[in-house]
């Protein structure tokens, strides 16, 4: 049986819980976080969970889901208008991602002034998160 310690209770779910929707809560009050910080639209509230659970950038999260949702692919420009972000960290958030194999470019290494389409690799990212969920759980 969960007890309460010195106003903590001895419950580790319930403590992460408390912690998280706290987080959750302080987040939704800081009105003044710039536009590149965060996504404009809020997340669902089980999103907002994992986001702060696993200090996941809410911004690249959209930018994931965005791609995920448009599967023909999307420029770096039609990304940063449709999340109302900065182009530039839209960019680096995409050459991140496409280094890390999860999102692939049409363009090879010569990109300037070329409409580049970037593309959700779905088993890509299927496979980090299967990944990351073995590490966690100790497999």
């Amino acid at each position: 049986m969960a007890g309460r310690i010195d106003g903590y209770t001895s419950n580790p779910t319930l403590t992460l819980s408390v912690r998280v929707e706290s987080r959750i809560v302080q987040l939704r009050q800081n009105e003044g976080m710039p536009r590149y910080a965060s996504p404009e639209e809020p997340l669902p509230l089980s999103a907002e969970r994992a986001t702060v659970v696993f200090g996941a950038n809410p911004l690249r999260g959209a930018i994931i889901r965005l791609l995920a949702l448009n599967s023909e692919g999307m420029t770096s420009g039609a990304i940063q208008r449709e999340l109302n972000t900065t182009y530039q960290t839209v960019l680096r958030h995409l050459q991140e991602l496409e280094s890390a194999g999860t999102v692939t470019a049409d363009a090879g290494e010569q990109r300037q002034g070329q409409r580049v389409i970037y593309v959700l690799d779905t088993d890509a990212l299927q496979s980090a998160l299967f990944g990351y969920g073995e590490y966690l759980f100790g497999k």
